[in-house]
């Protein structure tokens, strides 16, 4: 497999990335994404959040400043609560809370031992080897065990979370981009609708008396799931596709 490159059209300066790597606002890094929390699933302290837990997250999410991303809760004795990344965007699904979050390979830190410490998380990511998400704030918890309120004060990449599901995994360059373009494709082609119809709406409708192939485009179609969440699964399902890579 070739490994990519980009070219930025101010510099015309060639960047190599690595095999998964990505470019974010003209830096390279790893682009992540995965369920921050999923719905009605017991953690290790026997709690499960429900979908009204995160009524509020809309406001206290609503400035990237507010949107921290560390490592470990700030519990890492060499990095602190210095931030690893950002979060780009969160959406809630069917099934979680699903974030998309960016890690630069540069974390531009100033001290040569946060930076060293970085540079191991950054390889366990970009490996696989590091790969869960866990929720810090306030919760409001009932005696069943359900979260039904949460005041989200960071996330982080966390190599023990408490959400077994609670994971994500890398996008190489290029492959969100390819992915949403052959759902859109897809689903054009099994209902024959316009692709506004799926880009401007949060829900896909079946159409009846069409049968279609056990996919995640029809997944959505069959059960009027998300149009994120279809979009999540189509790249659970697509990713080891090689043409994808470039």
């Amino acid at each position: 497999m070739n490994t990519p490159t980009a070219t930025t059209d101010t510099t015309k300066t060639e960047i190599r990335l690595g095999s998964v790597e990505t470019i974010h606002e003209g830096q390279v890094g790893l682009l992540i994404e995965g369920y921050a929390s999923v719905f009605n699933e017991r953690d290790s302290d026997q709690y499960f959040t429900s979908r009204r837990a995160f009524k509020s997250l809309v406001d206290e999410w609503a400035l990237p400043e507010d949107r921290r991303l560390l490592y470990n809760h700030g519990q890492d004795s060499r990095l602190g609560h210095r931030r690893i990344g950002a979060v780009l965007s969160h959406h809630i699904t069917p099934k979680g809370l699903l974030v998309e979050s960016f890690m630069p390979r540069d974390p531009s830190y100033h001290d040569a031992d946060a930076r060293a410490r970085y540079g191991e998380i950054y390889a366990g990511v970009k490996s696989g080897a590091l790969k869960g998400y866990s929720l810090e704030g306030g919760f409001a918890i009932d005696q069943r065990g359900e979260v039904y309120r949460c005041s989200v004060g960071e996330l982080s990449v966390c190599p023990t979370p408490s959400g077994k599901s609670a994971t994500f995994q890398v996008m190489p360059h290029g492959v969100k981009a390819a992915v949403t373009k052959a759902l859109l494709e897809r689903a054009q082609q099994d209902n024959d609708l316009p692709l506004h119809d799926y880009i401007a709406g949060s829900v896909l409708t079946p159409t009846p008396g069409v049968k279609h192939a056990p996919d995640a485009c029809s997944i959505c179609l069959t059960r009027q799931i998300d149009l994120t969440e279809a979009l999540y699964r189509a790249k659970m399902l697509l990713h080891m596709d090689a043409h994808l890579y470039g």
